[in-house]
């Protein structure tokens, strides 16, 4: 996770790589997610707590999203160092690691999400928190919930027809991405 927070490559695996990439780094998804039926091809991997959205095309990486963890894991796909992911750590004890580790952070308040805020890294990823004011919303207690990294340039470029960038960006705060399906359900369809 120190890489990570570092540079945003999860492991070998950074934004913009392919599906072929991401495969041959963690094998098969267990879990897989974003089929319907204009789009057979799921757009949502995931191993373990983390998840690895793919471009409108499902051909590239634009987003590492987590948002549920008690003690994060990749599944069987690879042992990694959790670092502070483990329970709920408050933002305090998140900074003091951060700064401990040489990795910039600044805070922003999520305004669609009142009980919640973020720490954007230098990197770009963003490191979710609750204010645990909101019972209803996950994990229901103060603390680090999950993290995010978006490649918004790639995904706005698909959308005006240009080419793809490597350069990585951070956007807005996404919403929880959705339902996820084992793999042997969607190649049913």
């Amino acid at each position: 996770m120190r890489q990570f927070l570092r540079s945003g490559e999860f492991g070998p695996v950074r934004l913009g790589d392919s599906v072929d990439s991401l495969r041959s780094s963690f094998g098969e998804p267990p879990i897989v997610g974003g089929t319907s039926p204009r789009h057979r091809t799921p757009g949502t991997w995931k191993y373990g707590d983390i998840e690895f959205h793919l471009t409108t095309d499902r051909k590239h990486v634009c987003l590492i999203f987590c948002d549920t963890f008690e003690q994060l894991q990749l599944g069987s796909a690879a042992a990694f160092d959790r670092w502070f992911f483990e329970g709920h750590p408050p933002v305090e004890l998140v900074q003091r690691e951060l700064v401990s580790a040489g990795i910039g952070c600044q805070r922003f308040d999520m305004p669609h999400e009142p009980s919640a805020f973020l720490l954007r890294l230098d990197c770009g990823v963003e490191l979710l928190f609750s204010r645990g004011s909101d019972p209803v919303m996950w994990p229901g207690v103060p603390g680090l919930f999950g993290f995010q990294f978006l490649d918004k340039k790639r995904q706005l470029n698909q959308r005006i027809g240009k080419a793809p960038s490597r350069n990585n960006s951070v956007g807005a705060p996404v919403s929880r991405p959705g339902k996820f399906q084992s793999p042997t359900r969607t190649e049913a369809k």
